[in-house]
């Protein structure tokens, strides 16, 4: 059974034959010839483009944004009739047709550097050439199903590769400075792992670039110190969960047409109790038919049987805008649409509709009524993103997730398929976001509970006792091969401290290894890879010796005498058939000695119960995050404008993180307080985290002092997509704070006043706003952009106060740009605010600053204190701690106005007596004061 029959090829080439044949659709084609006119015109003087650079550009989408009163154009450069991939461009108009705002990243003189547009390859051969290039399987039986012209596109069917129809397109891909011919391949991999936007070259079938649609957090996440990089870890894949077997777990707290679920805007079972919420947001202008095909409100016949499963007399955890299901089922896949599709993969309210599920974490997420109710919290976060996105204009036209567009607007067919405990991976998550017209895919995981993880040991005191462990991601699962036995520590008679390092086979001791645990140290072989070059880490390596004298289990301890732990990943490649688990070294050395010592020491190995990403409301809201962000850049029918290639700046994730900080901020919070991401999926203290970011979001500069320079490519500097996004987060978080400073905070989500709500319309409106691919600095014009067309530039100082202190102001330098593509080489951050804007205070309440422009910390101090401020001053600025009676307790220091705006000035107050002072800043404009206090 097909179920998103329309494919976004389809619909892209749609689009290109209304716009190319004259007449057709004349009444909407009419403004945008005139914004594509208005384009060609302004782009060719502004930007010293050809005629023939701006002459012909496909519109790849158009569309009338009702919440700004702006129409906004997306363009591609076009050579030879056909595309350049990402040389894209925009025009937006107001309500009046004119032209507000031009973008564009078009290549100049491409014609010049264009090779003939004759293919040698068939667009058959590209989507072979493709799946070679990518690793993929040969497609069989491959066929068209929807012809059309090489440079529009042509869409395949599947191919026995590809979850969705296969669209194929000719075009032109930027490489250096030239252009080259290549067949642009769409490919939805089996294993929903990726989905490929490839390009192949039309002459010879190679892989010139590919960008995944899928936003992956794996490379990130981790617990406390330890990396979890672990994707099929030794928990088991469980059995499929009837739901219609969850009836008889109910719960006895629910109502008809309600749900039970973790509410808005709390972020995890740790901070709110499960309540009872209705089938639906309070505000119905954004799902007027309700969440739930059950709905009454929703018109007879609105969901097809096939989507909705109506036939089945079930009512599940399925409506307009999204589909949430169990997806444990299968390793490789995690079901594929197998889950879409199946009554038993959703849980089932019943007649009345009463989704109250019991939720027991100590029983595992595996357990009927946990798995209901983590399907439930799913769907409805899933639901409540769509709806407060939405009114502050993320809807249809501009490309939102729902299976039908109630306007007519936009394209449907693509609700989000919210798959919750995915069979294929572990402590991750993800979120796949293709073009309008296709669904967007959330994938969420289970995650280890390393904190519940137990090595009981017994034998003589101080050894016995019960330990925590992590797992790996190779050897057979603890359920299916326990770790229980005698604890032997190996000697290979070759490593130092008395061969407990596994380094040479087979070991002194082999006969005492065999048929118990072996006990290794880590590390201590540098000459492992060379001995065993097919694995993929020492680890593996030392497992498999022990594996080769017989051991039933291994469990390794750190070289290091810390209590960090560590999930050690990466594939097996050298046959491990027995199960391995690591532990601290402080833990460890403990345990060795008392083998030295003569101990006999037994060990048995229990798995904590798993985290269920679908209970901690940030990541879902981060996942669906992406979704949005990718959407708007760059117009709905273009999700490549956000490429994540390492040492880009990449702001997606920047983006995400905020979306998960602004759904979960709740009355009563305080920009100057540490939050982090995923601290429930990480077993981690919510108020201390670290979850998965190296720093707190905070406006406490003590706490995170991001700037502009940490992206770079030197020591300690950020390359990496999501350490980058996390500096482009922080900003946007100090912005947020201060637009509630001004405006207040409203609880209620759906409305327009409140900074909160006022903050992250301004995120939207500049995504749709900015160029494809954008830099720090292209997404700080975007929102001042923003800001100008819709508020009358009311907050433009505000915004480049918040940016200067960041390193982001008005002399700061973006950086190298390559193939359209911002990186993070060449960046020079800078503090200065544009001549025409004004120093403001930027409020900080409850933390160093109150109504100053100046910033000290920590407050209160005790031996060093910190000040710093980002006023401008033409000579160097003088610092002056005084006491209430004016009296001097530091003498002035003389500080450059650079250092005093990056840095800062740290003074000694070792020496200062405890009390209450004030920090005194001169500059040629004047002199700023701060109250500190100093305890000792």
């Amino acid at each position: 059974m097909t179920l998103n029959p329309t494919n976004s090829g389809y619909r892209t080439l749609a689009l290109a034959i209304a716009l190319a044949v004259p007449g057709l659709a004349l009444a909407q084609q009419t403004p945008v010839t005139e914004a594509v006119a208005s384009f060609s015109a302004k782009a060719k003087a502004q930007s010293g483009l050809s005629a023939a650079d701006v002459a012909n550009p496909y519109v790849s989408s158009s569309y009338y944004d009702a919440s700004t009163g702006l129409t906004h154009t997306y363009l591609n450069q076009r050579v030879n009739g056909l595309a350049v991939f990402n040389a894209t461009g925009a025009v937006h108009t107001d309500k009046n047709g004119k032209a507000v705002l031009l973008t564009q990243d078009f290549m100049p003189g491409a014609a010049a550097v264009a090779p003939s547009a004759t293919a040698a390859l068939s667009a058959e051969q590209a989507v072979a050439a493709a799946a070679k290039g990518l690793a993929l399987p040969r497609p069989a039986g491959l066929q068209r199903v929807l012809e059309g012209r090489a440079a529009d596109g042509i869409v395949f069917n599947k191919g026995g590769i590809s979850e969705e129809n296969i669209p194929v397109r000719l075009m032109y891909v930027r490489v250096a400075n030239k252009l080259v011919l290549v067949w642009n391949v769409s490919i939805a991999q089996l294993d929903q792992e990726h989905y490929w936007n490839a390009r192949v070259d039309a002459q010879t079938g190679r892989l010139v670039d590919q960008n995944d649609y899928v936003v992956s957090e794996k490379a990130t996440f981790r617990q406390n110190v330890m990396e979890a990089q672990a994707q099929r870890q030794i928990r088991p894949i469980a059995k499929p969960v009837d739901m219609r077997a969850v009836r008889s777990a109910k719960g006895v707290t629910g109502q008809p047409n309600s749900m039970t679920v973790i509410p808005v805007p709390f972020e995890s079972p740790v901070l709110s109790p499960r309540v009872v919420v209705p089938f639906s947001s309070t505000d119905l202008r954004y799902s007027p038919y309700g969440w739930q095909v059950g709905d009454s409100k929703a018109p007879a016949g609105f969901f097809a049987d096939s989507y909705s499963l109506l036939s089945t007399g079930k009512q599940l955890t399925r409506g307009n805008n999204v589909a949430a299901y169990d997806d444990n089922a299968s390793t490789t896949s995690g079901g594929g649409t197998a889950g879409f599709t199946t009554v038993a993969s959703s849980p089932d309210g019943g007649p009345t509709r009463d989704f109250d599920f019991p939720f027991v974490q100590t029983q595992g997420p595996r357990d009927a009524g946990n798995l209901a109710a983590g399907i439930t919290n799913l769907f409805y976060w899933n639901n409540m993103l769509h709806d407060v996105m939405m009114s502050k204009g993320f809807d249809e036209v501009s490309g939102n997730f729902q299976y039908k567009n109630i306007t007519g607007l936009g394209l449907g067919n693509d609700q989000v398929r919210a798959e919750s405990q995915d069979g294929s991976g572990r402590n991750n998550a993800n979120f796949s976001t293709p073009a309008d017209g296709t669904s967007g895919r959330m994938q969420m995981y289970l995650f280890d509970n390393t904190a519940a993880n137990a090595l009981t040991v017994t034998g003589p005191a101080p050894a016995a006792g019960t330990y925590r462990f992590a797992g790996v991601s190779f050897g057979p699962r603890l359920t299916k091969k326990p770790i229980s036995g005698k604890l032997v520590l190996v000697n290979d008679g070759v490593s130092a401290n008395g061969g407990d390092h596994g380094c040479a086979s087979p070991f002194v001791n082999a006969a005492e290894v065999a048929g118990n645990i072996a006990f290794i140290q880590r590390g201590g072989c540098p000459q492992l890879t060379t001995l065993n070059p097919r694995a993929t880490n020492a680890f593996a390596t030392k497992v498999k010796r022990a594996q080769d004298n017989g051991a039933t289990s291994v469990i390794v301890f750190d070289s290091l005498a810390t209590t960090n732990l560590v999930n050690f990943g990466g594939t097996d490649t050298v046959g491990i058939r027995i199960p391995a688990i690591f532990i601290s070294g402080a833990d460890g050395f403990k345990l060795r000695e008392a083998i030295r010592a003569g101990g006999i020491l037994n060990a048995t190995a229990a798995l904590g119960p798993d985290f269920d990403g679908s209970f901690d409301n940030g990541v879902v809201s981060h996942e669906f995050g992406h979704g949005i962000s990718n959407r708007l850049t760059g117009g709905p029918a273009n999700s490549s404008c956000l490429n994540s290639a390492t040492g880009n700046q990449t702001m997606g994730e920047g983006w995400s993180d905020f979306f998960a900080l602004w759904m979960t901020t709740r009355p009563g919070d305080i920009g100057s307080t540490k939050r982090y991401i995923a601290t429930y999926d990480s077993g981690q203290p919510y108020a201390t985290g670290p979850g998965f970011r190296n720093k707190p979001y905070t406006t406490d500069f003590a706490q995170n002092n991001y700037t502009y320079a940490q992206l770079g490519t030197g020591a300690g500097q950020y390359q990496t997509t999501h350490a980058v996004g996390e500096v482009w987060a922080t900003v946007l978080w100090d912005l947020n704070w201060q637009f509630i400073y001004k405006y207040g905070y409203n609880t209620d989500f759906f409305s327009a006043t409140g900074g909160n709500n006022k903050m992250l319309k301004l995120v939207l409106d500049g995504c749709k706003l900015q160029v494809c691919n954008p830099g720090f600095l292209d997404g700080r014009d975007a929102l001042l952009r923003a800001d100008s067309l819709t508020n009358r530039a009311a907050n433009a100082d505000l915004i480049w106060n918040v940016f200067a202190r960041r390193g982001m102001g008005f002399n700061a330098v973006q950086g190298d740009r390559t193939d359209g593509t911002p990186k993070v080489t060449g960046i020079v951050e800078g503090f200065n605010l544009p001549p025409t804007s004004k120093v403001i205070v930027l409020a900080n309440k409850n933390s160093a600053v109150t109504g100053s422009s100046l910033e000290a910390y920590p407050n209160p101090a005790q031996d060093i204190l910190t000040v710093r401020t980002q006023l401008s001053s033409a000579a160097p600025m003088q610092v002056t701690m005084v006491d209430l009676l004016g009296k001097t307790v530091l003498r002035s220091v003389s500080v450059p106005v650079a250092q005093m705006q990056k840095s800062g000035i740290e003074l000694n107050t070792s020496q200062v007596a405890p009390g209450i002072y004030m920090v005194r800043v001169t500059t040629t404009s004047g002199t700023y004061s701060t109250k500190v206090s100093i305890q000792h």
